[in-house]
């Protein structure tokens, strides 16, 4: 029987309104489309992704997933088939939207643009993500999507899409470990999750820069340095805590006390604004280490900055305020301080030498 013969009498078939019987129709043309698969864009191949659409969208789910995993694989699947499959209920479109290669970019892009969720990671899981893809999904997608996709080797992933990771990346430490192995991430941008980072990836983005000309690296510095004054500048809170410090300072009262009494208060800008100037580093560096999730960046400032442990410990208490047990906390924050070793701490210099040298620039 031709494959024409074929279609015709499932095409009647496929009026039947019985739901198993739709099914065994579903089977029974997937498989005539699998034993004698029609040339792409013939005018058997398109009727029988008409007949297969119509099929699936009356079918219920677990037969619409099982035809998912059946085609997923198949690269002359049905278009118009494969593209409702892909907008489906994830358990059908997830085989799909990872591995079928009847979808275009194109398709792939619209359906970034109009999903969410589960569809999202999906495509973030494809062995290749095309950039405009990727940053449509960085635009819409929650942290766990954006995760999946920075640890999708084979996702291209624009500058502007690494920036708006990165600046997530302040408040969500999920995404540090992802970005650090990007073998592609700007070198300003590594830079910028130095004050945020803990211990173990700071000290890999330094063997990164270790590897890196030192002229690239001081530019990757600078550009580092300005786009995150950039995000204070302009600030009225930014400008009235420096205006406090600076005053505090010409009064000869700024010290390792003050900085503490500002933090208890509650006084976050103004408590980094104090620990830039004591550690001698720049006002976007402190906050961010008073306010990431991790407390190797403050404990780094500090060390590096000269800094005694009590001060370190007593700041690192205070941030943490209500969260936990502070006397197994303090005994805690101590052992970090100790054990960032001398060879550490030089290291940690070196960079903050260079953030200075960048600032006189």
């Amino acid at each position: 029987m031709t494959v024409e013969t074929n279609l015709h009498k499932l095409v009647d078939l496929a009026k039947e309104k019985s739901s198993d019987r739709r099914r065994q129709l579903l089977r029974e043309v997937t498989h005539h489309f699998f034993d004698a698969t029609p040339a792409i864009r013939s005018a058997a191949h398109s009727e029988y992704d008409a007949v297969l659409s119509r099929l699936a969208a009356d079918t219920a789910q677990d037969a619409r997933e099982e035809l998912a995993a059946r085609f997923a694989d198949a690269p002359e699947a049905p278009h118009g088939l494969v593209l409702q499959l892909a907008r489906d209920v994830i358990d059908v479109a997830a085989p799909i939207l990872q591995k079928s290669a009847a979808l275009t970019d194109e398709d792939l892009l619209a359906i970034a643009q109009e999903s969410s969720g589960s569809h999202l990671e999906a495509i973030t899981r494809r062995e290749a993500v095309p950039e405009a893809v990727s940053d449509t999904i960085v635009r819409r997608g929650d942290d766990n999507v954006v995760v999946s996709l920075v640890r999708n080797r084979g996702a291209q992933i624009s500058r502007e899409a690494f920036e708006t990771i990165t600046e997530r990346a302040e408040v969500n430490p999920d995404l540090h470990a992802p970005l650090v192995d990007r073998r592609e991430m700007p070198t300003d941008l590594l830079n910028d999750l130095m004050a945020v980072v803990e211990t173990r990836l700071r000290d890999r983005i330094l063997e990164k820069f270790d590897g890196i000309d030192p002229n690239e690296l001081q530019q990757a510095i600078d550009a580092s340095h300005a786009r995150l004054e950039a995000r204070l500048s302009g600030d009225k809170d930014v400008d009235e805590a420096r205006r406090f410090i600076n005053g505090m300072k010409l009064r000869r009262q700024l010290d390792g006390a003050l900085v503490v009494k500002l933090l208890r208060e509650g006084h976050i800008l103004r408590c980094a604004a104090g620990l830039a100037v004591l550690t001698d580093i720049d006002l976007a560096t402190a906050k961010q280490a008073l306010e990431s999730p991790s407390i190797d960046p403050l404990c780094l400032v500090c060390r590096a900055g000269g800094l005694d442990r009590s001060l370190f410990v007593t700041l690192a208490v205070l941030r943490n305020a209500g969260n936990g047990d502070a006397l197994r906390d303090a005994r805690e924050y101590g052992r970090i301080f100790d054990e960032l070793s001398e060879r550490e701490a030089q290291r940690a210099m070196r960079f903050m030498l260079l953030r200075k040298k960048a600032e006189a620039a």
